[in-house]
């Protein structure tokens, strides 16, 4: 039975890292992330401690100059093999996700869009201390263009981040399973997560 690929966007500090560790480790299922290998790849270069206008601007060239070949290293991040269950964390382009689902057959896919408020995030950017400043910066960078109008669009769920973090991954795991995720697993999930 082939398994599921489901893929998180949404606005920087939406929770989608956070949400997809927390699957992951519930399901047993590999993980992916487009900014970890990203940061793997400038530490490659010698930059060990990027800034995200570097992970942007990286990420971008890749998306220009191959984006099959960006997919497919994103994959082999987590030792994915279509057919395969994996989550992704961090699409931001809607001809990605595309490619995504492309590449993952006979695996099934989807895309779970984590909307975040205004409030929600500069309350999220505040307890990491990051600089509001550095992230209404971030978020006119060309890499995350699709994220605001055109990603939702195209998801197969909007899930409010602003919820209880318990809620938003009864949520996602209910997607997943409307879109061919594991019954078994998703169902173990759901009883790890009840318990938060």
């Amino acid at each position: 039975m082939p398994g599921l690929v489901a893929s998180f966007s949404g606005r920087i500090a939406s929770g989608k890292t956070h949400i997809t560790r927390m699957l992951a480790d519930a399901l047993q299922w590999p993980r992916t992330s487009f900014s970890d290998y990203l940061r793997a790849a400038l530490a490659k270069q010698g930059d060990h401690d990027p800034s995200r206008e570097a992970l942007q601007d990286l990420g971008q060239t890749l998306v220009t100059s191959d984006p099959d070949q960006f997919c497919r290293d994103v994959f082999a991040q987590a030792g994915f093999t279509p057919g395969g269950n994996l989550l992704v964390d961090g699409v931001r382009h809607v001809d990605i996700q595309r490619r995504v689902a492309r590449l993952a057959i006979p695996s099934h896919t989807c895309l779970i869009h984590l909307a975040a408020e205004d409030d929600v995030v500069a309350q999220r950017v505040r307890e990491r201390g990051t600089s509001e400043t550095e992230v209404r910066r971030a978020e006119t960078h060309e890499v995350e263009r699709d994220l605001a109008a055109l990603l939702p669009q195209i998801a197969d769920a909007v899930i409010d981040a602003g919820q209880p973090v318990a809620t938003v991954l009864a949520q996602c795991i209910g997607e997943m399973k409307r879109h061919g995720g594991d019954p078994a697993a998703l169902a173990r999930a759901v009883g790890i997560f009840t318990r938060l």
